[in-house]
């Protein structure tokens, strides 16, 4: 009988650790957006959503391209607030205690993932924008270092010592 139970308390522990990396990831993914936005977008203007369609470097095109980039940050805040809201459900109604570590872990993969995403099918497959305008130069260090975040994520992740059961 005590096995029966420790063998479903894993497997529920199990679950629940795979439903805060979904959430944890998602607000990490959310988090990458965010940042990417406020940084490269808005604050050293090297690059905007729409900038391979709209040229940022008329008045017209900076204005179209800028109100995009704020819809895109406020679908990301969005989908952070998604992504915490899970991860308070999880935390204040389980039994499963996480790390630090494994937490941190998560938002790193979430972030790193963003940026994957963002690096292949804006700047690649959609062509909407380059990482600096005008040259696909420093695409390819964008995707490195997205992949380089995506690595130290699930580094984190493994190296975390996960979950503990309440006792």
């Amino acid at each position: 009988m005590t096995s029966q139970r420790t063998r479903a308390s894993g497997r529920e522990a199990s679950s629940e650790r795979r439903r805060f990396l979904l959430s944890a990831s998602t607000v990490g993914f959310g988090l990458g957006a965010v940042v990417d936005v406020v940084l490269f977008h808005l604050v050293f203007q090297t690059h905007h959503l729409l900038s391979g369609a709209y040229d940022p470097y008329s008045f017209e095109g900076l204005r179209t391209n800028v109100m995009f980039d704020g819809l895109f940050l406020g679908v990301m805040l969005g989908v952070m607030g998604l992504g915490i809201a899970g991860c308070w459900r999880l935390v204040n109604g389980s039994a499963t205690r996480f790390s630090a570590r494994y937490a941190i872990g998560a938002l790193v993969v979430g972030m790193g993932t963003f940026n994957v995403v963002d690096g292949v099918v804006s700047h690649y497959v959609l062509d909407l924008h380059n990482v600096v305008h005008g040259t696909v130069a420093w695409n390819p260090h964008w995707l490195a270092v997205s992949l380089a975040l995506l690595a130290a994520g699930g580094l984190l992740l493994r190296s975390a010592d996960g979950y503990r059961v309440r006792p």
